[in-house]
């Protein structure tokens, strides 16, 4: 180690000089009470003419690692070298110039400075053997200076024979006096760590010293190290007759998960000495070890440490520490906010380890009783936002209507909504009467989450009062339809009938989808007159109707209404012949594709996929070049499913250059079931194209194997 060699300074964002190491002093000249809290522009004045200030700029705004070689730029701070030199009156210097980062930010900057004067020199006379190692020594220098980061990183690894304890002793001095940001801290002895200066040995050096207040910032940093070297240092520590100094090894061993330290941690934690038991009941937590849970639920009945227990139990405990927790749930003055979070994130350790989430619930519904219940409905009152979840999902696993009416007056809650509907549809046709309830509620949200939940639950007696709904609030039309789609009653299908007459056609689709889940035996009754209505949006939707169901009484009116008037009631027959097995179908799909409306001649397009192939092949080759996008892209579809071999050079085309992305992509996949060879070329054009949609097309495509 040569660590009088290398000083180390680092700056804020601003390049006002935080910490400015002994070492630096003695190589520079320059006091740390003369260089911290000034601008670097005006410790070293000549920096802006010497163009250096740019490299601290690019470290700043970009997070890179800048490097000062000494080959070209001589030194940062001028000042003589340590040892005269015969060739040169200013010291040479290699800087490396790093970024601290806080959080995802650059928050200053971590400079090393080392002194190279000597070795220069020494270099100088000993050139004759450099020269002839020249072909086996990599050039660092160069090195540093390479455009590549993989590069500049193996010759940043060179500083590994280098060590600076007192930049890392006035880093730790500076979070102790100026109350810094630790997470700088970490990651300026992270930069030191990237170049191989050893920080662990000093930090246990710092720890196992006299002062108290390096023992404390060592202490801090080993655990943010991740290093489990320090195991047995910190484990010493917890013994130090400095209390602070224990309390932070506690922290870190917790955060290295140190196995090794549990007995220790378990003598802290039943000390009862708060100040130590709590970090070492939070540290047990961490490491995680489940042979100590029944050592740490005796500590439930401290009121001063059965927080930090309860979450402990969470990570650790089993069916002993649910029994436990309920225990104390079910009496007064429980701190049930803190016991909900710990039951529900145990029950979740249980079911993503072991998929006995189940069992747990069993336990808490057979131990828990009214005084419990009680605690948890009325802490739903009074919980801040972020404890709620736990509550609802403890209430949602209770057989009790309290708990049941608590969640449903909460059912406005955005944050908690689809929790809570969980939980009330858990609890099914029990709760249909409060949910009912709830569609008089003031609140729209509350109205919608309670037709939700009715519409889960499937309870026959809810529709009365959602058929009594529709219409009277138009936001709530399609969410009713949908659950009345999901009780299926037959008792529905009046109100759902109505519904056709609404000029708004999303109701109408909805109402559509509905009747045809309801399949009542009188449907077709009701269907053959709407398919004349004077109404065109009634006509439409009996046409989806009678499609649906194939009725043979009204194949006729579906294939006459192929040229209906109106372009919807047309779209709506185009869609629905194919699929009523008419040898009709394939002509009248020509027909359309040849001189209908452009959302016809898509509709038409997208029908074909459904008829004999040999009856449209010709029509849906000349529709690849219709001017409408949609058709020629269902068109591809169609071809696609068809596997129709003549299209290929056609498709082709429209994969390379059709303007519209939509049509490549389609021509393309049916490329790929057509004709694999034109396929991969396109696949080729389409990995070299930039653009993510039409590469990640390329990387989906089935292109092994032979076409079928």
């Amino acid at each position: 180690m040569i660590s009088k060699f290398v000083g180390v300074f680092t700056t804020d964002r601003d390049l006002v000089i935080q910490i400015w190491d002994a070492t630096l002093t003695r190589l520079t000249g320059i006091h740390s009470n003369h260089a911290c809290g000034r601008s670097l522009l005006k410790v070293i004045p000549d920096l802006e003419s010497r163009g250096l200030t740019r490299y601290f700029r690019h470290v700043l705004e970009d997070g890179v690692v800048e490097v000062l070689a000494p080959a070209f730029h001589r030194y940062l701070i001028p000042c003589a070298p340590q040892t005269p030199s015969p060739r040169f009156d200013k010291m040479r210097q290699r800087v490396i110039i790093a970024p601290l980062r806080q959080d995802s930010d650059v928050g200053g900057l971590i400079v090393t400075l080392e002194d190279v004067t000597e070795r220069l020199d020494r270099e100088h006379e000993i050139a004759g053997r450099l020269e002839q190692q020249s072909s086996e020594i990599p050039d660092l220098m160069g090195a540093l200076d390479d455009k590549n980061w993989r590069v500049r990183l193996e010759a940043v690894r060179e500083m590994s024979r280098l060590a600076a304890p007192d930049a890392i002793e006035a880093l730790l001095r500076s979070v102790r006096d100026n109350h810094r940001n630790f997470g700088l801290l970490n990651s300026a002895l992270n930069v030191l760590r990237l170049t191989d200066v050893d920080t662990h040995s000093t930090l246990i050096e710092f720890l196992k010293g006299p002062d108290q207040d390096l023992r404390i910032q060592a202490a801090l940093s080993l655990g943010e190290q991740r290093d489990v070297r320090a195991i047995p240092a910190l484990l010493e520590a917890t013994r130090d007759e400095n209390v602070n100094v224990v309390y932070h090894a506690i922290e870190a061993l917790g955060k290295l998960r140190a196995v090794a330290a549990v007995d220790r941690l378990i003598e802290l934690a039943e000390s009862k000495d708060f100040f130590l038991a709590f970090p070492a009941i939070e540290a047990l937590g961490e490491i995680g070890h489940s042979g100590v849970s029944f050592r740490i639920i005796p500590l439930l009945q401290d009121e001063m440490l059965r927080e930090a227990a309860a979450r402990a139990l969470s990570r650790i405990g089993d069916e002993f520490a649910v029994e436990a927790l309920i225990a104390i749930l079910n009496s007064r003055d429980a701190p049930t906010e803190i016991f909900a979070r710990s039951l529900m994130d145990l029950h979740d350790r249980y079911e993503a380890k072991y998929q006995e989430g189940s069992y747990i619930v069993g336990i808490y519904r057979s131990s828990i009783n009214a005084t419990g219940a009680q605690n948890l409905i009325d802490a739903l009152e009074t919980a801040e936002p972020e404890n709620l979840r736990p509550l609802v999902w403890l209430l949602g696993r209770l057989d009790s209507p309290a708990a049941s009416r608590a969640l449903t007056w909460r059912l406005g809650s955005a944050e908690l909504r689809n929790e809570i509907l969980d939980a009330l549809v858990r609890h099914g046709s029990t709760v249909t009467e409060l949910l009912v309830e709830q569609l008089n509620a003031e609140d729209p949200e509350t109205r919608a989450a309670a037709v939700t939940a009715l519409g889960r639950i499937r309870d026959k007696r809810a529709i009365p009062e959602l058929t009594r709904l529709l219409g009277s609030d138009p936001e709530l039309t399609i969410p009713i339809v949908a659950a009345l789609t999901s009780i299926r009653d037959p008792a529905a299908a009046n109100s759902l009938f109505s519904l056709l007459e609404t000029p708004d056609a999303a109701v109408r689709r909805a109402a559509v989808s509905a009747l045809n889940a309801l399949g009542v035996p009188e449907m077709v009754k009701r269907v053959i007159p709407l398919l004349g209505d004077s109404n065109p949006g009634i006509r439409e939707a009996a046409v989806c109707i009678a499609g649906y169901f194939g009725y043979p009484e009204c194949i006729d009116t579906v294939f006459s209404l192929c040229h209906d008037p109106d372009a919807n009631v047309r779209r709506a027959a185009i869609e629905q012949i194919a699929y009523l097995e008419d040898k009709r179908a394939a002509a009248v799909l020509s027909d359309a594709l040849s001189r209908d409306v452009p959302a016809v001649r898509a509709a038409a397009a997208a029908a074909m996929s459904h008829v004999d192939a040999s009856l449209v092949r010709p029509r849906l080759i000349a529709a690849l070049m219709d001017e409408d996008p949609w058709v020629r892209y269902f068109t591809a579809r169609s071809l696609a499913r068809h596997r129709i071999q003549e299209s290929a050079s056609e498709l082709y085309r429209l994969a390379q250059f059709d303007q519209f992305q939509q049509v490549r992509i389609a021509a393309f996949e049916a490329l790929c079931r057509i004709d694999r060879a034109l396929a991969a070329l396109i696949a080729t054009l389409f990995r070299a194209s930039g653009d993510p949609d039409l590469q990640d097309a390329a990387a989906k495509a089935p292109l092994h194997g032979k076409a079928s």
